[in-house]
């Protein structure tokens, strides 16, 4: 199988790993299968325009160790929050209050002490999911390089 051949199949497999942790974060393992088709959709939207040209970066860098990888996987997996986050700077927060499971996580505009351990706790799985979706893809195209090249 030729580089090219092993890119696109690893374009296709590794969405699969932000797709099943997302969708059981998203709704619960309950309800799985509902939150399934739409996380699976934004999943390939954002390997189609963050993942694909990060990666076309990484070839032209040659950056192509599986740390490189776990590194720039996180990007694509941060690249919905990053969106809201710029998205929400110039306005003013206003008299918005937000609850989940009966805890105020926003009140007023103003984040509270549990809407920050929320916030941290959402980043980080985020970024994992996005660190096994980037090892999986190098596993897929770019092991067995690295496993043949010499150590000198």
């Amino acid at each position: 199988m030729n580089q090219i051949s092993r890119s696109i199949l690893a374009f296709i497999v590794s969405p699969i790993v932000p797709i099943v942790l997302l969708s059981i974060f998203v709704l619960g393992i309950d309800k799985f299968l509902q939150a399934l088709p739409l996380v699976a959709f934004f999943s390939y939207l954002i390997t189609v325009f963050v993942a694909l040209p990060i990666y076309g970066v990484m070839l032209w860098k040659q950056w192509l160790k599986w740390w490189h990888f776990a590194i720039l996987g996180v990007l694509p997996a941060l690249s919905l929050d990053l969106f809201g986050w710029l998205s929400s700077l110039g306005s003013e927060g206003g008299f918005i209050t937000v609850r989940q499971h009966g805890i105020d996580l926003i009140i007023e505009g103003k984040r509270t002490l549990a809407g920050y351990i929320n916030l941290a706790a959402r980043l980080i799985f985020y970024s994992l999911t996005g660190i096994g979706a980037g090892v999986l893809f190098w596993f897929i195209a770019h092991r067995g390089h690295a496993l043949t090249r010499p150590l000198n």
